[in-house]
């Protein structure tokens, strides 16, 4: 078995126990202000019962997790990699509809919990840090400028290689490393791995653009420690967003070294297998090391039964964020790691927009290539 279709195997293997990892710990590393999506104390992280809460999430979360990867592993062996392949999309497309409607049953139960505890806000207090001096801060939109690099670079290998390139350019091969595609040699086809460098290029962008810009959530009972943990959160996460689309887009030279005939796809396919699982681990690192809002680095403070403020009807399902009073247009998630948007601005529209047209015209150019 060679390098790639080793790694392809252990992709397939990994892909939904990553997934089912990372929902497994998200009621963890959430803030402790909040229980699957809804406003509490911060004491609640040490009430029994919504610890109780959290623990069951966590196990049928496991549970069905080690039941799909089980039927991934039977599906490898008794059929086709390529079966396993796709048994492992359905598998992780299941797995993220369970662990949505499973948080919802326990928003529900969460509810139930607030309710008879009496946790209610008494009022809507807000904090914000002026100057931040001492806080972290993420780093300049301007380093997503060294995407350039690695696309100027393969433009270089396309123009260097052209007319060395074979007339049938292998451009797809099965998990077993046979190659089982290939397209007639032309600028379109030379094309294809600097389209993909541009949208990845493109897509970081926008979410490095999207944490600077995003609505920084102040403890207003303690507000220089909260504001330093979101400031380290932020910082870790745009050094990722920067390093996340530099090796990707190295994978799109090492593409386009191959459409030319320099290398074999089979090396390719390994380059991008490997910093797909490169990325997706510094992801669960990072969201183990910080949790959602720099909450873990918080973890020591003392706990309160005081609600200084509650949201909790402006986010409809427990994930979709709507206030037209918010000027922020992009807030932490309340159910994961990372941001979403203000569906109540209009701007929040023209980057869901943005990032569709990226997707739309990437899959275009891939199929007239």
């Amino acid at each position: 078995m060679s390098v790639e279709s080793a790694l392809a195997v252990v992709t397939i293997l990994v892909l939904v126990p990553i997934c089912g990892a990372i929902f497994a710990l998200t009621p963890w590393v959430t803030p402790k202000g909040e229980l699957f999506t809804v406003s509490v104390p911060t004491a609640a992280a040490s009430d029994p019962e919504a610890r109780s809460l959290k623990r069951g999430y966590s196990l049928w979360m496991l549970g069905l997790t080690a039941a799909l990867t089980g039927w991934i592993a039977y599906v490898l062996i008794a059929a086709h990699p390529n079966m396993a392949a796709l048994a492992a999309c359905v598998a992780t497309i299941v797995l993220v509809l369970f662990g949505y409607l499973l948080m919802l049953h326990y928003r529900d139960k969460a509810r139930d919990l607030k309710q008879v505890r009496g946790w209610v806000a008494t009022a809507q207090e807000k904090a914000a840090m002026l100057g931040g001096v001492g806080i972290p801060k993420p780093v300049s939109l301007r380093w997503e400028l060294l995407n350039l690099l690695p696309i100027a670079a393969s433009i270089l290998v396309a123009v260097l290689g052209y007319d060395d390139a074979p007339d049938l350019i292998p451009i797809h091969e099965s998990i077993d490393g046979v190659v089982n595609g290939w397209a007639e040699k032309s600028v379109p086809t030379m094309l294809l791995p600097i389209v993909f460098q541009l949208a990845m290029a493109g897509t970081m962008a926008i979410a490095h653009a999207m944490i600077l810009r995003s609505k920084r959530p102040i403890d207003p009972r303690r507000p220089a420690s909260s504001a330093f943990a979101y400031g380290a959160y932020v910082h870790a996460w745009s050094v990722c967003c920067v390093w996340m689309g530099l090796a990707l887009n190295a994978t799109g030279v090492v593409l386009e070294a191959a459409q030319v005939g320099w290398v074999s796809l089979d090396i390719a396919s390994t380059a991008i297998t490997a910093v797909t699982l490169a990325i997706l681990v510094s992801c669960i690192v990072l969201a183990v090391r910080y949790g959602q809002n720099g909450t873990r680095l918080l973890a020591r403070l003392p706990e309160d039964l005081t609600l200084p403020a509650d949201e909790d009807d402006r986010w409809y399902g427990g994930v979709f964020y709507a206030n037209r009073e918010d000027p922020a247009v992009v807030v932490p998630k309340r159910f994961g790691i990372g941001w979403t948007l203000n569906l109540g601005r209009p701007l929040s529209w023209v980057i869901v927009l943005g990032l569709a047209v990226i997707c739309i015209a990437s899959v275009v150019a891939a199929m007239q290539g």
